[in-house]
């Protein structure tokens, strides 16, 4: 981690500080986070809501239920595995749009 032993002091209007804290407080952060964040030219977005990460580990789940059986299926060749093939596919692809959207700071 950063060693920060560089001091900066600014000053702000009360609506000023009141729309920082706001901003902040909606990325889930902390305004000394936000604003470094800011000056290094990142796109600061809001945090997701309490659901996503649950919905994000849950696909996740899901996906290493599908690829526990399509081990066990393409081992024993008991059944076609290319549907399960798909399904993991599809998992996957679900998987990364919500990490692309959310971001992967909240996993």
């Amino acid at each position: 981690m950063a060693v920060r032993n560089c001091r900066f002091e600014m000053r702000l209007t009360k609506d000023e500080y009141y729309d920082l804290t706001k901003k902040a407080r909606k990325a889930g952060m902390t305004t000394a986070s936000f604003v470094r964040m800011a000056v290094a030219g990142k796109d600061v977005m809001e945090a997701p809501s309490a659901d996503v990460p649950l919905l994000i580990r849950e696909v996740r789940r899901v996906g290493s239920n599908i690829n526990q059986i399509l081990k066990i299926a393409s081992s024993r060749g008991v059944m076609d595995v290319t549907e399960l093939r798909k399904a993991l596919a599809d998992n996957r692809a679900v998987e990364k749009m919500i990490s692309e959207a959310y971001g992967t700071e909240w996993l």
